[in-house]
């Protein structure tokens, strides 16, 4: 024969289930053991020696948690900022590669279009002029965004 040595209002009768209260913790349990139990305690449950050394206990955890954790906020918050210069800067450079691109093309096109149209003056001197102009500043701003 067992004795049983729990208070009567620490047990739950067989097949009873627990008060409903606050769901889990949803994430990772720490501790399995403690997962299905109920998170709300009575003032008598909190009077408990062993209650408020786990309390303590837990709220030292966090406390060194917090403290460890604060550093890498102020570490995400400058990644951030880096983050957002270093992809303003990218979108610049893809602004002016493609500018750079197409002077390159339509200064390309208009010297080609130069000889065909070169008998036909002011016209082919126009188009020679333009392109040359369009294939330089294509180069400067390559060179520029360098």
């Amino acid at each position: 024969m067992t004795i049983n040595t729990e208070a009567p209002e620490d047990r739950e009768p067989l097949g009873a289930t627990p008060e409903p209260g606050p769901e889990p913790t949803k994430g990772r349990v720490r501790r399995k053991a403690l997962g299905s139990l109920r998170r709300e305690l009575s003032d008598k449950e909190l009077l408990s020696p062993a209650v408020q050394k786990l309390l303590l206990d837990e709220i030292d955890r966090l406390e060194e948690d917090n403290t460890e954790l604060a550093g890498y906020r102020s570490r995400f918050h400058e990644a951030d900022k880096k983050s957002a210069i270093l992809e303003q800067k990218q979108a610049t450079s893809n602004a002016h590669e493609i500018i750079s691109l197409a002077c390159v093309t339509v200064g390309g096109a208009a010297l080609g279009y130069a000889p065909s149209v070169w008998s036909s003056q002011p016209t082919g001197g126009i188009a020679l002029a333009f392109g040359v102009l369009l294939v330089i500043s294509g180069i400067v701003a390559k060179a520029v965004k360098a």
